[in-house]
């Protein structure tokens, strides 16, 4: 059996540490949340976030958990249906454990108005503090308050100089919504077991960190309903309300929307264009390198839906890049470049050089997919990297 036990609080640098310590066979881990001291009356009082930072790594673990401290008996209930959903996807990764606490007990917490939700400064962040405050796309705006910006996730620790800067745009994009801003360093992404099933997770725990203080947490969706068989993702709109308690629901946000849907709305966004980041592959975490996949996906939309380039990307994609993209994941095409492709058409621009490449693209990645599949497609695939290599003609090939 594994366990879970939660550490007495601390005070560093004028942080306070929230920590807890994960002991299995044959490792330990230790999880740990460090935010203002401002938020110290707005902590959760339970374990409730400890058991969001770990369960992955213990259902990866395959032994029961048992938590040394007081958990929401309605949260252990959701995460029954939550294991059973990734053992069902990725049975060879996850399995079904019980989870027990030596003091099973809902929280007792005073009444509570507004939601908070994380922040990245990325279209699916912006989409949702920017509609619920100007009650854009919706009869019913939620109370957004305020949102947390997570030093860990896509800027890695280590990197303070990019955080602070990345910090600072942020901080001006919530301003002109008069949305507050938490600062939260966690080391949940260094422990996890695989970052893209763990994020949802993840951004889980963050949230009803402040669960004193909030009615509810809401989680930016990435992949919209019309993707649903694409599920598998760590933050999806079908297990991210497993991630919920009685006293702290987890709401998935924007589901209904695609991303060129949501860029059409944020476009308006004076800030929001200025400042929207959504790169993460790039050398210099707290800008866009423009020159990456995702970073190349977003140049495409806007160009699709015949907006300017925003000022946050400082330089435009050429033909040549895009006619080399990939190889590109299926899900990939499907939630972004067809959607991209559809609305290029729509615009009358299917004859376009830069169309014409991104088709080329998306027929060369799902031929090498398609090679890929079998011992001799491997084969001729890797002679073909080869002779390129000769040629100084370099070519990315990686399994799918």
């Amino acid at each position: 059996m594994a366990e879970l036990w939660i550490e007495d609080r601390k005070t560093i640098n004028g942080e306070i540490e929230l920590s807890a310590r994960f002991e299995s066979q044959e490792i330990q881990h230790q999880l740990w949340y460090r935010v203002e001291s401002s938020t110290d009356n707005e902590l959760a009082p339970n374990a409730d976030p400890f058991i969001l930072g770990i369960l992955m790594v213990a259902m990866n673990r395959g032994e029961n958990l048992r938590i040394h401290s007081q958990v929401s008996p309605s949260l252990i209930r959701n995460l029954e249906d939550f294991q059973r959903a990734w053992a069902s996807w990725k049975p060879d990764m996850y399995r079904f454990i019980d989870i027990s606490a030596d003091e099973e007990k809902e929280p007792d917490l005073p009444p509570r108005k507004g939601m908070i939700f994380c922040f990245s400064g990325g279209v699916d962040s912006c989409f949702t503090g920017y509609r619920h405050t100007k009650g854009i796309t919706t009869r019913f705006p939620l109370p957004v308050q305020t949102a947390v910006f997570v030093h860990g996730f896509d800027i890695p620790l280590s990197r303070e100089d990019y955080y602070e800067n990345a910090y600072k745009n942020v901080q001006l994009q919530l301003k002109s919504l008069s949305i507050d801003l938490y600062r939260v360093r966690t080391n949940f992404k260094d422990i996890s077991v695989f970052w893209p099933h763990a994020f949802g997770s993840g951004v889980a725990s963050v949230l009803s960190l402040f669960q004193k203080r909030y009615a509810a947490g809401l989680i930016a969706q990435g992949v919209p309903y019309s993707s649903y068989d694409h599920l598998v993702e760590g933050s999806n709109p079908l297990t991210d309300p497993m991630l919920s308690s009685a006293s702290f629901p987890i709401i998935p946000d924007g589901g209904g929307f695609r991303r060129s849907d949501k860029i059409k709305v944020i476009s308006e966004w004076t800030e929001g264009m200025k400042y929207l980041r959504v790169c993460w592959e790039g050398e210099q975490k707290d800008k866009n390198c423009c020159k990456c996949e995702k970073c190349i996906r977003n140049i495409l939309t806007f160009r699709a839906l015949g907006l300017p380039l925003p000022p946050a990307f400082p330089t435009d994609v050429s033909d040549e890049r895009i006619y080399r993209l990939g190889p590109l994941k299926e899900i990939t095409i499907s939630v972004g470049y067809s959607v991209i492709l559809k609305e290029a058409s729509i615009r009358g621009m299917e004859n376009e050089n830069w169309v014409r490449a991104l088709k080329k693209a998306i027929h060369r990645s799902r031929m090498i997919r398609k090679l890929w599949s079998t011992p001799w497609g491997r084969f001729k695939l890797k002679l073909i990297r080869l002779f390129r290599k000769a040629w100084r003609q370099p070519v990315s090939i990686q399994k799918f």
